[in-house]
């Protein structure tokens, strides 16, 4: 099955880079079905994350938190599920982050019963959902204008340093405890969350444990079309910053709203776009095509120009993971070296629970491995095996079993632990 989607292809990358790309979809439509019409039809593509969840019958909360540096950023808070309150396993809240050039929908793609926010609030968790800087439920300051190049002038570092801590920070404020049950983390979710534990070692106390799905740090085995891009980074960087006005990828601009349409175009269209995305996260086996249908109404929310340049540069600089990279002469006078300064994995002293897909062209297990080797508390890392790619974590027929009841069972273990 396939159906229409939205990845981030159709603007900076190039004729060159296109082509790759076009002669990699094409060898793979072959092999796909047609969607029937009325599985193209999606009310939750045009939804908010908020409008969704009140749809699926769950109660919602809708929080603001302000960071350090004055960004405000829209949590989404589901206290219970559809049964009522569970006081055993609402001791503690249980957060929740999305990756790059997302919103908090990533959590809620699949069926009610088989997405993880809807089914930890079920089992009676304080579901809170954190929406990055920039994207279309955090995009406001105290003083900026969104409208402005200033606002958009981040990075993953500014990310993991602020915006993290002071969600955490609030939610742990409003709900009265002294730490989350766990922290969840996807992709780019569990990079903010190293550089935030780093950069404030606090973080470390607030947890007890953080699992990252898809974990990112060093991204030097990327193996989708990006890695071309990372090779000619500076060149990309330069050309963004060009034709950009500010946001990169934005939901409601209208290189998507003109992809959204020819997504929408036919069948052919509707098959190619599912292939671009499968392009970038990794050809799925299994899928819920509503889930699939659904993003391209929520995928890709936008980011800085920074956010997503610090991706490629992770790609072409080796095992490593680092700071922003402004060439020598601004590294000199931010971190006093010509390199960009490096972050210690071992000051990451939280529990942390991994766990990767075998065929995750984005983290990718050579990456994983490297990345469980330099954290300062690993408890386990797991690998699965289906196959099992990086947006399965969301919208495989499988997560449930392979990813999501695991999470619930760690997190029922950890909670009669801390109760004896």
């Amino acid at each position: 099955m396939a159906a229409r989607q939205s990845p981030t292809w159709y603007s900076h990358l190039g004729v060159p880079l296109i082509i790759i790309i076009a002669l990699n979809v094409v060898e793979k439509l072959s092999d796909s079905m047609q969607p029937d019409q009325n599985e193209l039809d999606n009310e939750e593509r045009y939804m908010t994350t908020a409008d969704i969840i009140r749809k699926r019958g769950f109660p919602l909360e809708v929080h603001q938190a302000v960071t350090e540096d004055g960004y405000i950023l829209e949590l989404h808070r589901i206290p219970y599920g559809r049964n009522g309150l569970s006081p055993n396993n609402r001791s503690r809240p249980v957060f929740l982050q999305h990756g790059l050039l997302w919103n908090d929908h990533a959590w809620m793609m699949n069926p009610t019963n088989n997405s993880l926010a809807f089914i930890l609030a079920d089992h009676g968790y304080d579901v809170w959902m954190g929406n990055s800087r920039g994207n279309s439920n955090s995009r406001k300051h105290v003083s900026l204008d969104p409208e402005k190049q200033e606002y958009w002038n981040f990075t993953w570092d500014e990310m993991g340093r602020f915006d993290i801590p002071a969600s955490i920070d609030y939610v742990l404020n409003v709900t009265g405890q002294d730490k989350l049950s766990a922290y969840i983390g996807y992709s780019l979710g569990c990079t903010l969350f190293f550089i935030g534990a780093i950069d404030k070692p606090n973080l470390n106390n607030q947890v007890e444990m953080m699992i990252g799905l898809g974990p990112t740090a060093s991204i030097a085995h990327l193996d989708n079309f990006y890695r071309y891009l990372g090779m000619v980074v500076q060149t990309y960087h330069f050309l963004v910053r060009m034709t950009c006005k500010a946001v990169l990828h934005s939901n409601d601009g209208l290189s998507h709203n003109l992809l959204k349409l020819f997504c929408d175009s036919g069948q052919f269209a509707a098959n190619l776009c599912l292939h671009l995305l499968f392009q970038i996260f990794g050809y799925s086996q299994s899928y819920y095509v509503s889930a699939l249908n659904a993003i391209i109404g929520h995928y890709p929310d936008g980011t800085s120009i920074g956010a997503a340049v610090q991706f490629l540069q992770h790609s072409n600089s080796g095992e490593s993971f680092h700071h922003f990279d402004y060439g020598c002469h601004e590294n000199w006078r931010r971190y006093g070296t010509c390199a960009p300064a490096p972050y210690d994995l071992s000051l990451v002293t939280a529990p942390v629970y991994l766990m990767s897909g075998d065929k995750d062209p984005i983290a990718p297990p050579k990456d994983v491995q490297w990345l469980a080797t330099k954290l300062g508390n690993l408890k386990s890392s797991i690998e699965i095996e289906s196959p099992f790619t990086h947006g399965d974590f969301l919208w495989s027929t499988r997560a449930t079993e392979l990813v999501y009841l695991p999470i619930i069972s760690l997190l029922s273990k950890s909670h009669l632990t801390s109760s004896i």
